[in-house]
């Protein structure tokens, strides 16, 4: 998945045929500051505090490339924004829909596809799973 030890992101995309640029490099070392999962918007708004300033339009493009490279990985959890995750190893997720948390969920098989359409639709890359229920935290709060 992400940035592994033998194969540092700039070799990724040397290898992949995309050039070695600053802002695709202070994209992940930004998500990797981060933790967790996050939005384009508040990746931008991390690199500018961190006095990286990027246009917002720099920072999407590199998280779109970075993503469908497997240097980084995208969930679509539902409405809103797409987030982002330096992540070492491919799983799935868990989005509480009372307050919204979201957490990695291992794969059983560990890596993409995971899961087949059961159909002839053409080659399949990746099968998102994403679970929906009230998380740990928010179970505990209504007891």
């Amino acid at each position: 998945m992400a940035d592994e030890p033998s194969e540092p992101v700039a070799i990724r995309l040397q290898a992949a045929g995309h050039r070695v640029t600053r802002p695709r490099l202070a994209v992940v070392a930004a998500l990797r500051e981060l933790g967790e999962h996050h939005t384009a918007d508040e990746v931008h708004a991390h690199l500018i505090r961190r006095d990286t300033p990027l246009p917002r339009t720099s920072v999407y493009n590199s998280l779109v490339l970075l993503a469908d490279l497997g240097v980084v990985m995208r969930a679509d959890i539902g409405p809103g924004a797409v987030v982002y995750e330096a992540a070492d190893a491919w799983h799935h997720h868990f989005v509480c829909r009372s307050c919204g948390s979201v957490h990695d969920v291992p794969c059983v098989i560990g890596t993409p596809p995971c899961l087949s359409p059961g159909g002839d639709v053409g080659r399949v890359d990746e099968a998102q799973v994403i679970f929906r229920g009230i998380c740990r935290n928010c179970l505990g709060d209504a007891q």
